[in-house]
């Protein structure tokens, strides 16, 4: 019996291709998912182990304990987004709005890492802690940047007073809805809630889109 629910689709394409079929690509896509299903503190070795077909021993073999699955994991969420990025970091609107949809398929894959309450979880690695909360930071930052790039390249016409507040609207959707949306729809197809994630954003947004990039924003919701 597997500890991963129905409800728990396949990763987006890209995230799976950064995993191989070997023992250690099967390790950290497995424990990928049941982190994101369970919490990273709720999740034991052999239930990675059992998930992923390999003995524990195999998975001790690869990684010691959890803390450095996670440190795999933060290596692989970094390098993803940055991939992903290259998109949003363009002055085409359609351009830059694809790149928010990936870069957000790229959080919500690896949404254990900016949800779970890691402050208490690791609060005897300070060392580990501090990784985790650098990777945070660098999600938080880079929200505040697409808003000001969009506004400068047309996509959004936000107030300048407004664009702190609008900002720190979106981190407080973004990250919340990364914990409610499976406990309050927990038999919901987990492409759906992120679908819905995105959609909420983008209704924050929506008085400040144009035209072209409310038209955009529709098309793409409707493609996933």
């Amino acid at each position: 019996m597997h500890l991963i629910d129905s409800t728990s689709e396949p990763l987006t394409q890209a995230t799976q291709a950064l995993f191989s079929s070997k023992t250690r690509g099967r390790i950290l896509e497995q424990s990928l998912l049941l982190f994101n299903q369970s919490g990273f503190g709720s999740v034991t070795t052999a239930s990675i182990a059992k998930e992923a077909e390999v003995l524990e021993g195999s998975l001790w073999y690869h990684f010691h304990s959890k803390k450095d699955i996670l440190t795999a994991h933060l290596a692989l969420v970094q390098a993803a987004f940055e991939e992903q990025n290259t998109l949003a970091n363009s002055s085409d609107p359609r351009t830059i709005i694809e790149g928010v949809f990936q870069s957000y398929d790229v959080i919500w894959d690896f949404r254990y890492i900016l949800r779970d309450d890691f402050r208490s979880l690791l609060k005897d690695d300070p060392a580990m802690l501090a990784v985790t909360e650098k990777i945070n930071l660098y999600f938080d930052q880079w929200a505040e940047e697409r808003i000001r790039h969009s506004h400068v390249h047309g996509v959004l016409e936000i107030p300048q007073n407004d664009m702190e507040g609008i900002s720190e609207i979106i981190l407080v959707i973004g990250r919340y809805w990364l914990d409610f949306s499976s406990k309050k729809y927990p038999e919901t197809p987990h492409q759906t809630l992120r679908k819905k994630g995105l959609a909420h954003i983008f209704t924050v947004l929506q008085p400040y889109l144009n035209s072209e990039s409310r038209s955009l924003v529709e098309r793409g919701l409707r493609n996933r």
